[in-house]
């Protein structure tokens, strides 16, 4: 049997389709929902859902679908659940495979969402039908951005080109998305009462009625095993399911191209596995290239300095496609690298590696790795131009490494703040490339460089974005509530100034020492212990409006052996006859310390407020001054 998209969330909501509690949580990512979002809308299959009907003989534990979400009545992280207030059905089933795509469902079409903006999962899901991509239509929105951006109205949605996926009855989809259809069409819904162009109207019309057409018409399959089968069979079902299937990486195709094409090879067959983990070894690339984690990075810088070079070698053929093109990172352009290029990257694998180290000293003025990276494969557009430069930069050539540098140092701080590559940058990349070295290329020899600087920051402003304010930046790492690129931004200078440990300054605690960590100035369980007295305004995070304790104002760099001390005593019990400001006072500057703020420590509750905040705008200060040429 099959089933369409408001007929899978009624079963969930009306509890006929439930989870078995020992199954994993909800796991996908934002990228996975919205790959299955866009899937729905382009009417592909979506994978089969496995249901168990239930024995009343022998029932197994079930709950309905849900995500982490806080429970003010625990005063604690409990469960939101997608389902009505109503019994269970007479007949109904569990779900044994299909519970990670039954959420993701719920998600976007279905309206569950965290009411906590402390939660990954608080925002929204929205069609936006001014992306020319298909693959960026889909966009899941914070709430805290929804409501800056006016997206939690009907009116402001529309306005922005925004629709909401998803609606909390699945019985009113069709009247809500009938409304759509209609209302995208008003002026009085379009800022100065204006509609866009007729061909830009069409386009957006095309697209909504796209997407309406695939959340209707788009059938996912259902097997259902029947009641009679019992528990240890289902559960070798069970085991089954979840072991078989496995996805082949593009990093393996490319690995056994690769060999296929440079066996016989005066220089041997190219391994490119063994190769990107070498590459790890070098200075530059430490943490940056891995075989095992996120290997396909590596392929996409290589990919990237394609996209950049002006006589590009001949991309290999893939599949029966007649005529193959490089423009950007995506899977496809991959594996269209030529095999002679490989082997050039991999000749000059210091130099690459060199690239990579230059684009953490560009945006950080120091190291730190992939994982602790914003927007990691946003270093290509750095190493590609690198490699422009170096091996057919020449006489014409009039930018150098360090107006690259000013540039793209900029480049890098507001693509973050501006949330530019949240919902995809496969192809954002590519264009964000091409149009950063046709800058570069622009510059005149001889020109005056304030003017050039100036030019830099118009293209800054058009092509990415307005330089974000520092009450921005501030909002950001002074809450630990915030997610993924936007809290690694936070955490990035920390890592990257981390050098030697400021009470033992003897400990190294440099990158390539893997002793460092970032551990909490002021004690998770002193700021536990101490939420309801006089600093109560900051330490409880509802109060505050934000988590404090947990933000990177309340995060330092720290060797594991300092932090094993530390973290039992408040800072000013353990600082007591341990150390103080003028034993090491540049290592305490250094990590956004100053003997103001120094001070501040040695009050306990009295100076925590104070010195958070203080903090917190140094370190924003310091942000700020890196998102202009």
């Amino acid at each position: 049997m099959d089933i369409n998209i408001p007929g899978v969330l009624k079963k969930l909501r009306t509890k006929e389709w439930l989870i078995p509690q020992f199954q994993r949580e909800f796991v996908w990512n934002n990228a996975q929902v919205i790959a299955l979002a866009n899937s729905v809308i382009d009417a592909r299959p979506v994978g089969m859902v496995t249901l168990w009907e239930q024995s009343a003989d022998a029932p197994l534990p079930l709950e309905p679908i849900s995500i982490a979400d806080w429970d003010p009545k625990e005063n604690a992280t409990g469960q939101k659940t997608y389902a009505d207030d109503c019994p269970v059905p007479g007949r109904y089933y569990a779900i044994l495979d299909g519970r990670q795509r039954s959420t993701a469902l719920a998600l976007t079409f279905g309206g569950l969402r965290a009411s906590s903006a402390i939660y990954r999962h608080a925002g929204g899901y929205f069609l936006d039908v001014t992306a020319t991509e298909d693959s960026e239509r889909v966009k899941f929105v914070p709430q805290k951005e929804m409501v800056k951006r006016n997206l939690h109205t009907h009116a402001g949605a529309i306005g922005n080109g925004y629709f909401p996926l998803g609606t909390d009855d699945p019985n009113a989809m069709m009247g809500q998305w009938m409304v759509y259809l209609q209302d995208i069409n008003k002026a009085e819904y379009y800022p100065g009462g204006v509609l866009p162009q007729e061909e830009e109207l069409k386009r957006r019309n095309a697209a909504l009625s796209k997407a309406f057409s695939g959340i209707f018409n788009t059938k996912m399959a259902v097997y259902i095993v029947p009641p009679t089968y019992d528990l240890a069979q289902i559960c070798e079902i069970f085991d089954t399911l979840n072991t078989t299937g496995t996805k082949v990486s593009t990093i393996d195709l490319i690995h056994s191209g690769l060999f296929n094409d440079t066996v016989g090879d005066a220089g041997g067959a190219l391994l490119l596995r063994d190769e990107i983990d070498a590459m790890g070894e070098l200075d530059g690339a430490v943490g940056w290239s891995s075989s095992t984690g996120r290997p396909e990075l590596i392929a996409q810088f290589v990919a990237a300095i394609h996209v950049a070079l002006d006589a590009k070698p001949e991309p290999k053929r893939i599949g029966g496609a007649k005529d193959t093109r490089i423009t950007s990172v995506k899977s496809s352009d991959l594996l269209a690298i030529p095999s002679a290029f490989w082997r050039k990257v991999i000749e000059n694998n210091l130099t690459f590696a060199s690239f990579i180290g230059g684009f953490q000293n560009t945006v950080a003025g120091g190291r730190f790795t992939m994982a602790q990276c914003p927007y990691p494969a946003s270093a290509a557009i750095y190493v590609a131009l690198r490699w422009h430069l170096e091996f057919e930069g020449g006489a014409a050539t009039h930018w150098t490494v360090a107006d690259l540098d000013r540039l793209y140092g900029a480049f890098f701080w507001r693509n973050v703040f501006h949330s530019r590559y949240d919902q995809g940058f496969l192809t954002q990349i590519g264009t964000d490339l091409r149009e950063m070295k046709a800058f570069l290329s622009k510059k005149q020899l001889g020109v005056d460089e304030m003017d050039w600087r100036k030019q830099a920051n118009e293209w800054l402003d058009f092509n990415v974005g307005t330089r974000p304010g520092p009450i921005d930046i501030f909002e950001v790492v002074s809450d630990g509530g915030e997610k993924g690129a936007l809290r690694r931004a936070a955490l990035l200078l920390l890592h990257a100034r981390a050098d030697r440990d400021v009470i033992s300054a003897e400990l190294s605690i440099a990158l390539e020492g893997g002793m460092m960590d970032l551990h909490h100035i002021y004690p998770k369980d002193w700021c536990k212990n101490n939420a309801g007295g006089v600093a109560k305004d900051v330490l409880d995070r509802e109060r505050a409006g934000r988590d404090w304790v947990n933000s990177a104002a309340n995060l330092m760099p720290m060797h594991r052996q300092t932090n094993n001390e530390w973290r039992k005593q408040s800072p000013a019990t353990f600082l007591h006859g341990k150390a103080d400001f003028d034993s090491h006072p540049n290592l305490w500057t250094r990590y956004y310390i100053n003997r103001d703020a120094y001070d501040l420590l040695l009050l306990g509750e009295d100076g925590v407020a104070e010195f958070w905040k203080k903090r917190a705008g140094a370190m924003a200060e310091d942000i700020y001054s890196r998102t202009t040429a």
